[in-house]
């Protein structure tokens, strides 16, 4: 079974941005699998700030799905990265 790495950004602006959202949107997909039989195990970290924000040009919320990078991040950008995850085998 392929493990799925989801990080979350919890910083002040992450947070206000709606990063909480998102760890519920994910936490909802592990319950949805949970009663089907799952082809990824998925992990969800709500990690400290990255200070990802401090740069000009980027803007929260920050998520990484198996290390890879979503900025501006929404909740079906970050479900949409994890079943191409799953679907593709991509483990972390």
């Amino acid at each position: 079974m392929a493990k799925i790495s989801v990080e979350v950004c919890a910083g002040t602006h992450c947070v206000m941005m709606g990063s909480m959202n998102i760890i519920d949107a994910v936490h909802s997909l592990q319950e949805l699998h949970t009663a089907h039989k799952p082809a990824c195990e998925v992990e969800v970290v709500a990690i400290p700030c990255t200070l990802m924000c401090k740069h000009e040009e980027k803007e929260g919320p920050f998520v990484r799905v198996n290390g890879k990078l979503i900025e501006q991040a929404e909740s079906e950008a970050v479900m949409a990265a994890i079943m191409d995850a799953c679907i593709g085998g991509e483990t972390a």
